[in-house]
């Protein structure tokens, strides 16, 4: 189950939700600056539309801490603590409710650079006894680099936790741009791991490679499931992968048994995209890293899967994800799903049908706090927000509808 046992549901009222549209802005951190469309073939979705468009939908936002260094994910372990990751700090905090903080794990060798550091969190199915949680995060042994899956041990105090087991090595990474890093759990002990590219263009549709995906293991080994696609290859890596032709993948939540994934855009489309196994999601930026190739190239051999939603011509930097649930929000139980963006700075609340479709779609906290980054669920349905602005000046927020 993603991130607690708590529930919660989708938006209170459809007049915060338009028919759907897209909004572009600007470029991804450290992007290549734009570039003129490609001629190959993308197959649209819904036409995007201006950002006006867009409805704002009311929040009452509090600030729960302060002097935070671009926190990347945010993992409720009861219902008053928090446990939550600092990409450049490389650290495991806990918070609580009342503004608390307490630094409970720093690992050796992990490695910070670019967009790569301490990253996601994720909790296992049986936190509650066990005390186990999962990080993903960059490591350095002398001067090689990748990206990697660890288990680890909180204390039944709740002082100290310690790196048990790193499950996946050898993710790739380069500079530290597109580091991806998104985890969630499936049914039982199935672990998504969502990756970049690593900027290496032959990394999304190559198989043997970890890069440009989103991989399903068994969260004890670290091993491909056998149900997944390619299980009978005689490459570890191979075995792992559950869809593939990925650019950037910082965002995972799963719905009714279906994982969603939340993927960043080159110079434009952004995408929200429905996984199903073995499915390749057109990203394809060669020769070289041909960054005007379209997100979704339907020119390649086979099907390409379309994305649920677009960002349009250009990017918001949408990073994490989560499903509304819980009668705080309404009776839209599991119909909204709640992506955070840096550029666009904005919480963008996607609205889709039981096929999931788009339907509709708002904003939320346009502007009003900066890049914003990881979203998850409190117990009680409230969602948290971390900013990601630097500079020790992040914040972790609380947003309800207002």
């Amino acid at each position: 189950m993603r991130r607690s046992a708590v529930a919660i549901a989708g938006l209170a009222a459809a007049a915060l939700l338009v028919p759907e549209a897209g909004a572009g802005a600007e470029r991804e951190s450290g992007a290549a600056p734009p570039i003129a469309p490609s001629t190959a073939s993308a197959r649209p979705t819904t036409a995007p539309a201006p950002a006006a468009a867009l409805r704002a939908a009311p929040m009452r936002v509090t600030t729960v801490l302060r002097g935070l260094d671009h926190p990347w994910d945010i993992a409720f372990i009861s219902s008053r603590q928090f446990l939550f990751t600092e990409r450049a700090r490389r650290t495991i905090s806990i918070g609580t409710l009342g503004g608390g903080k307490r630094v409970v794990g720093r690992a050796r060798g992990i490695w910070a650079s670019g967009e790569t550091g301490l990253m996601a969190l994720e909790l296992a199915p049986d936190f509650a006894r066990t005390g186990a949680f999962y990080t993903c995060h960059g490591y350095r042994s002398g001067s090689t680099t990748d990206v990697r899956v660890a288990r680890w041990r909180l204390n039944a105090a709740r002082t100290r936790a310690r790196l048990v087991t790193t499950i996946v090595r050898g993710l790739p990474a380069t500079t530290g741009r597109h580091g991806g890093c998104a985890l969630a759990f499936g049914a039982g002990r199935t672990l998504f791991i969502g990756t970049g590219d690593a900027v290496v263009g032959r990394n999304p549709q190559r198989l043997r490679s970890g890069g440009g995906k989103v991989l399903r293991v068994d969260a004890r080994t670290g091993r491909g499931l056998r149900t997944n696609p390619y299980a009978k290859s005689r490459y570890a890596m191979k075995r792992r992968v559950y869809t593939y032709g990925h650019r950037n993948v910082q965002g995972l939540a799963r719905r009714a048994g279906r994982m969603w994934s939340v993927e960043q855009g080159s110079s434009r489309d952004d995408e929200v995209n429905a996984l199903f196994r073995k499915g390749n999601y057109g990203w394809n930026p060669v020769p070289g890293y041909n960054e005007s190739v379209p997100m979704t190239n339907h020119r390649l051999p086979g099907k390409q899967r379309s994305a649920r939603w677009r960002s349009g011509r250009t990017t918001l930097a949408t990073t994490a994800a989560a499903w509304l649930r819980g009668s705080v929000w309404g009776n839209r139980a599991g119909r909204v799903l709640a992506v955070t963006a840096l550029k666009a700075e904005q919480i963008r609340l996607l609205r889709f049908d039981k096929r999931g479709r788009l339907r509709g779609q708002s904003v939320a906290l346009q502007g009003r706090y900066g890049r914003l980054r990881a979203i998850t669920v409190a117990p009680g349905g409230a969602l948290y927000v971390s900013t990601s602005n630097g500079n020790g000046a992040d914040r972790i927020l609380r947003v309800l509808p207002g």
